[in-house]
């Protein structure tokens, strides 16, 4: 057993022996648990919020409210969860898994009316109430889950060796904490005073004199009036500009988007033009590799991913597959 301690640690006899667990150690932590941290991030602004959660057979089941975080996560899917558990300072396990989330909808066959049967019986295991009556949060009723792709966890116990600190130290000169706290009330204040409805949908960030704005404009009007106020205020040099817009939906795409559509846009296109196609998303460019059997189908297969909305362009990697002659 660990040694622990609730209180103070003595510098003197106690030093910390820091461990990796195993996977079979990570699991048999997320099965007595149900609590957890859900991370996830949309463009450069990253959240983690609580949820009540079941573990089973490598997937993570839970229940949230529809919209909300949902709508960020969908994105991309992939996310981030944590579980951890502790009795002192220097006496905790702690588990991260990773992977991509899906919403458990029973009307969409068979198959996905048994997940959602297996996952209704699973999360009654912690609350035998979740979606009947007596449900405290009934409004919580959209199930999802989690594919568990990676898993890595560490623990911290007393008894270990005293470790001698590095000789070398890491540098920050860019660093101007308190300028940029200035800078980013400064910016808070100036927006709250021109788009007030703005306050609560705004995420503001600065960091080296950088102004990060994320979160969510009504309109594509309001994004470019909460850019030029963020730009007439003074010390503000630079803005990086990733607010969403909810009207129209999607204007900025993510990578997972574009991959989503350059798909479909294959998808409208003959079977024989595209079977042996793959794309890549890179920095906004679609890279389109694979064989094709002619010409008129390369042309096709480029012409139709030029079109897909928030792509710079479509890189031309395909290869024309003569056959064996």
């Amino acid at each position: 057993m660990p040694l622990t301690t609730h209180g103070p640690v003595s510098s003197l006899e106690m030093f910390p022996a820091i461990g990796v667990l195993e996977r079979a150690d990570c699991e048999r932590l997320l099965k007595r648990n149900m609590v957890g941290r859900l991370a996830f991030a949309l463009h450069d602004h990253v959240s983690i919020v609580p949820v009540h959660y079941v573990y089973d057979e490598g997937w993570i089941y839970g229940r949230t409210e529809p919209g909300g975080k949902l709508v960020p996560i969908l994105r991309n899917r992939r996310v981030a969860f944590e579980v951890d558990e502790h009795e002192g300072m220097f006496s905790w396990r702690s588990v991260v898994a990773q992977g991509a989330l899906y919403l458990i909808n029973p009307e969409r066959g068979e198959k996905d009316k048994e997940v959602y049967t297996n996952a209704l019986h699973l999360l009654r295991r912690i609350l035998p109430s979740t979606l009947g009556k007596g449900d405290p949060v009934p409004f919580r009723n959209q199930l999802f889950r989690i594919q568990v792709s990676e898993m890595s966890g560490r623990s911290a116990s007393l008894g270990g060796k005293r470790i001698a600190p590095r000789a070398d130290t890491m540098r920050d000169d860019t660093a101007q904490p308190g300028a940029d706290e200035l800078l980013r009330a400064s910016v808070i204040v100036a927006l709250s005073l021109a788009v007030p409805t703005s306050t609560p949908r705004v995420h503001i960030d600065a960091f080296d004199g950088v102004v990060v704005l994320s979160g969510l404009a009504e309109t594509a009007a309001e994004r470019s009036l909460i850019e030029r106020e963020v730009l007439g205020v003074e010390n503000v040099k630079a803005v990086v500009q990733q607010l969403e817009t909810a009207f129209p939906a999607r204007e900025q795409p993510e990578p997972a988007d574009i991959a989503r559509s350059a798909l479909n846009a294959l998808e409208s296109l003959d079977e024989r033009a595209h079977r042996n196609i793959k794309v890549v998303v890179e920095n906004d460019w679609l890279r389109v590799e694979g064989t094709v059997d002619n010409d008129a189908q390369r042309d096709e297969v480029i012409r139709s991913l030029r079109a897909v909305k928030g792509t710079r362009g479509a890189i031309d990697r395909i290869q024309i597959h003569r056959g064996s002659e």
